[in-house]
């Protein structure tokens, strides 16, 4: 039984690996590998800099508070959507076979329309959510969940899928800024915000993600 199994399972990687290198062939056949190397580059360059382009940290009257400012992630989605439209250029030709032409604009939906969907609706989504720090307490909002904690409660932080809270009493907590449109710059800046106002300063920096 379990030989049927193995044998199976590498059946399934083998056909997978199988229509992947189809996947880039007829990717490649289609749009040109040049052309898919360019726009890959010019979308990775964007989803760097606009994506880090604007740190959310702004302070008034002690009270330092992180909103992330969704503009520069929507000009990362103006690119990707520039990107996605000059690929279909490239298909919405009479050159192009049926076959082709079906296949380049699943392509584009899968790969670009609905991640740019996604990525709109978590924007719209988490427009609201922050993290607030003052003198002696930390207030967060993730969409629902809320939170309000004195410093004195909190004996280490780290940073774990967010920033990971440690309490006095045993407990822990995290506030997932992942889903909170916290770029890495925003990550940093608030753990170390976090930290400077621990009772007793430890950094743990797991750096698991942000």
């Amino acid at each position: 039984m379990k030989k049927s199994r193995i044998i199976i399972l590498v059946i399934l990687i083998i056909i997978v690996a199988i229509g992947y290198c189809y996947l880039l062939y007829k990717t490649w056949n289609i749009f040109g590998f040049w052309t898919l190397m360019c726009t890959a580059l010019i979308s990775i360059i964007s989803t760097s800099f606009l994506g880090n382009l604007v740190g959310s940290r702004t302070e008034n009257n002690g009270v330092i508070m992180y909103n992330p400012k969704e503009w520069p992630k929507f000009l990362n989605m103006l690119v990707s959507l520039a990107i996605g439209y000059y690929l279909f250029t490239k298909i919405d030709n009479p050159s192009i076979s049926s076959y082709d032409y079906i296949f380049g604009l699943t392509y584009l939906i899968l790969l670009s329309l609905i991640p740019i969907l996604i990525s709109i609706f978590k924007l719209i989504r988490d427009r609201n959510d922050y993290i607030s720090i003052d003198g002696d307490s930390l207030k967060y909002k993730d969409n629902d969940e809320t939170g309000e904690f004195k410093f004195a409660d909190i004996a280490t932080a780290e940073i774990s899928n967010g920033i990971k809270l440690n309490f006095k009493d045993d407990t822990t907590l995290t506030i997932k800024t992942g889903n909170m449109n916290f770029n890495a710059k925003d990550l940093s800046n608030a753990f170390s915000d976090i930290v400077a106002r621990l009772p007793e300063v430890k950094m743990e920096d797991t750096s698991n993600s942000n």
